[in-house]
């Protein structure tokens, strides 16, 4: 079997080709360079070109290909400016969930596919598992590095391709294995961030959103601040609001129309146990029943118990069993049963 493994420059992608080797595959690497900052605008960024040059030096000490296939056109268009036009209707999106389906398994995986391989694997923690001829997601074992969350948007054909080599391994271990074999990223360290932003998201947003401040409100509508411009902004923020109170405040909403953000200083008030999902995406392809049904509304976040799911004009009304605080819209809302990912949605 011939396998493309979908190669970073990081230490997880760069195993996961070690070990489909000493499998006994017939291997190659591929790398997406999906966007390239200008070293004048970050100049302390360490860029895409030394992932896609770290990519191939691994390549080059495994002795198996590297190709590099460009999707920067569809990036921009697709990934980047639905991540600006969100933030211009206030919302807070998650751009790797809309990018896995559309560029990595989308127009990448398109194009990796033309090599002639059989499946392609990626340095992902999660498990896969086929049953009946239907493919099924789990959490990985290392629960601390579970990325399962950002994959809620892929389907039965992309998973029928797809193999995840490193799911039943944690990061120590994968360190190791590295290190064992000579690979010189050994002890790179993860990415946490935007793999396109560099510094902060304010400092991006503001090369292509006009930022005008406006008044800092309190619930009852009383003006105690003013904001540089609602992008700056997230439901649940307590830091960087500039506004002097007796005690701590917090964004409880942000009116883009009316150019306002509303805070409060009791964190109660951030508590809801409904929301709205749209963007619908099941797995299996069928809705699952909410018994024992649990919920992720943010990455690394704990998840909810259900009480009920029932259809609205726009998509899905989640009810939870308990309350829970800063429910964001534009960020998804991922589903599990036990350790089994289900699908998701983006809260409205």
């Amino acid at each position: 079997m011939k396998i493309a493994v979908a190669m970073s420059g990081g230490v997880d992608s760069s195993v996961a080709a070690v070990l489909l080797i000493q499998k006994g595959y017939d291997v190659v690497g591929v790398t997406m360079k999906h966007y390239n900052p200008q070293a004048a605008e970050f100049p302390d960024n360490e860029g895409i070109d030394i992932a896609i040059s770290d990519a191939a030096e691994v390549c080059k000490q495994l002795k198996i290909k590297h190709y590099i296939f460009d999707v920067q056109e569809k990036f921009e268009k697709i990934i980047i400016k639905n991540f600006i036009e969100e933030y211009k209707t206030g919302k807070t999106p998650n751009p790797c969930t809309l990018c896995n389906p559309t560029i990595k398994w989308g127009a990448f995986f398109e194009q990796v596919f033309k090599l002639g391989v059989d499946k392609m694997a990626t340095g992902h923690y999660l498990k896969l598992q086929e049953v009946d001829s239907e493919y099924h997601l789990y959490r990985a074992d290392d629960k601390n590095k579970d990325q399962s969350y950002m994959l809620w948007r892929l389907n039965q054909e992309q998973l029928s391709r797809t193999i995840f080599p490193i799911s039943d391994y944690s990061k120590p271990q994968i360190r190791k294995i590295a290190k064992d074999n000579n690979l010189h990223i050994a002890q790179r360290k993860d990415s946490q961030e935007i793999c396109f932003i560099y510094g902060t998201y304010h400092k991006f947003l503001e090369k292509y959103v006009k930022q005008i401040p406006g008044p800092i409100l309190l619930k009852n509508g009383d003006k105690i601040g003013v904001h540089n411009g609602t992008i700056n902004y997230t439901i649940g923020q307590r830091k960087g609001l500039n506004t002097p109170w007796k005690s701590a405040l917090f964004v409880k909403e942000i009116d883009v129309s009316n150019n306002t953000v509303i805070v409060t200083d009791d964190i109660d008030d951030l508590l809801k146990n409904n929301f709205v999902i749209k963007e619908i995406n099941w797995i299996s392809g069928k809705k699952p029943e909410s018994k024992n049904l649990e919920v992720q509304i943010r990455y690394n976040s704990k998840t909810n118990m259900v009480k009920n799911i029932s259809n609205v004009a726009d998509g899905l009304k989640i009810e939870l069993v308990e309350p829970v605080r800063a429910i964001t819209s534009g960020q998804s809302a991922v589903f599990y049963q036990d350790d089994e990912l289900l699908g998701g949605g983006i809260i409205v």
